[in-house]
């Protein structure tokens, strides 16, 4: 098998892990094999403006296998001081740089994070690059070498293109599954998906004509004028010209079963609607057969949703410390935008976020989010 064609492997399973993050893990463990990698660290994470990282979703796998207690390691003792985040901030969105080249003599040699976190773990030879990601998050992704090496030149050409060639990919997982945990929606397939009124879902055809749409996605398209979406000639269509042929292009790519891709639709003053296309390989499971091209989501991730903290404590039988710091977490804040809004240090946080990990039997700060977002009844708007 050529490397294109391992490269379209990688490529479809990445589709698949958007609706099923179980399926990162075989993704990561064949990214690793064609890319000659011991290991890979995908985050959607906020850059500190005096330095470190805030964790909001992490997929470390080491071979594909998960590595608990080494992401835990970081999240507690090394993100917050990690130079990596400003380091990077300034260089060209997707540009890969090696760990050594991102962070100057002067600073490895005095960097904890390097001298205790990456240089034992391999990851002075590490490959990072930083992409766009939701708002102020970015997708940052690090790509362990096999070891053994700690220069730029220690990585051949081809290793380079492949890793290349899959950053578009990676990023569009991570943002639908953001996507997704914001609405609620994580877990969810698209026959579930089609049932649910918490996130909206179009499935398109090879011309891009709707073949289905869920309530959801119906009502926000009956809001032409708020959401800046209407449908013409039955294919997805914005309102505005300045989005209008950036939408054409989208979906016409994804339908064509080129690439997949997301891109705003303004609404101010609310937050802006967010539209993922991402192509689909039809199956036996869903009625429209060779029909079906690609999947659409209209989705909000900018939006918080009302998590309430008391219903979690209960829940989840946490204390009601635990259950504020967890529902800030179900809502898309960081150790340090809790911290503030709690009136706590971020030592403190993060205190009560492995104590409530201990209590659920759970080794990482994503399981707790996915928990807290999967249990009934802890949101303000369901009564």
């Amino acid at each position: 098998m050529s490397t294109q064609d391992r490269i379209d492997d990688i490529v479809r399973l990445l589709r698949e892990a958007e609706l099923d993050e179980e399926v990162w893990s075989a993704a990561s463990a064949l990214i690793d094999d064609v890319c000659g990698l011991r290991g890979n660290d995908l985050l959607l994470c906020g850059l500190r403006p005096q330095g470190g990282i805030d964790v909001l979703h992490r997929w470390l796998r080491l071979r594909g296998e998960p590595a608990p207690e080494l992401a835990r390691d970081y999240v507690e003792h090394y993100a917050a001081i990690d130079e990596r985040g400003v380091a990077g901030a300034g260089r060209r969105p997707g540009t890969l740089i090696h760990t050594n080249t991102l962070l100057p003599e002067d600073v490895r040699r005095t960097s904890v994070t390097y001298n205790e976190y990456l240089v034992p773990n391999a990851g002075e030879n590490c490959l990072n690059a930083l992409l766009p990601g939701v708002g102020d998050l970015g997708v940052a992704w690090s790509l362990v070498g096999p070891g053994g090496g700690a220069s730029p030149s220690d990585w051949t050409g081809e290793q380079v293109q492949a890793i290349r060639l899959l950053l578009p990919y990676v990023r569009q997982f991570v943002l639908v599954r953001h996507a997704l945990a914001a609405a609620r929606a994580d877990g969810m397939r698209t026959a579930a998906l089609l049932d649910t009124r918490r996130v909206g879902m179009l499935l398109l055809d090879r011309l891009g004509r709707i073949l289905e749409a869920n309530d959801r996605a119906r009502a926000t398209l009956r809001q032409v004028e708020v959401n800046g979406l209407t449908v013409r000639e039955g294919r997805l269509a914005a309102i505005r010209p300045a989005e209008a042929d950036r939408l054409t292009k989208l979906l016409d790519l994804a339908c064509a079963g080129s690439s997949a891709g997301s891109m705003p639709i303004p609404r101010p003053p609310e937050p802006p609607l967010v539209v993922y296309a991402t192509p689909v390989t039809t199956t036996g499971e869903l009625p429209w057969g060779e029909r079906l091209a690609a999947r659409v989501l209209l989705a909000e991730p900018f939006s918080t949703p009302p998590v309430n903290a008391e219903r979690v404590s209960a829940a989840l039988g946490l204390t009601p410390a635990q259950g504020r710091v967890v529902a800030g977490l179900a809502a898309g804040g960081t150790v340090a935008s809790i911290a503030a809004a709690t009136h706590r240090t971020e030592a403190a946080v993060r205190w009560h976020i492995r104590e409530a990990l201990g209590r659920l039997g759970l080794a990482r700060q994503a399981d707790l989010v996915r928990v807290a977002l999967s249990t009934p009844g802890v949101f303000d708007d369901e009564g």
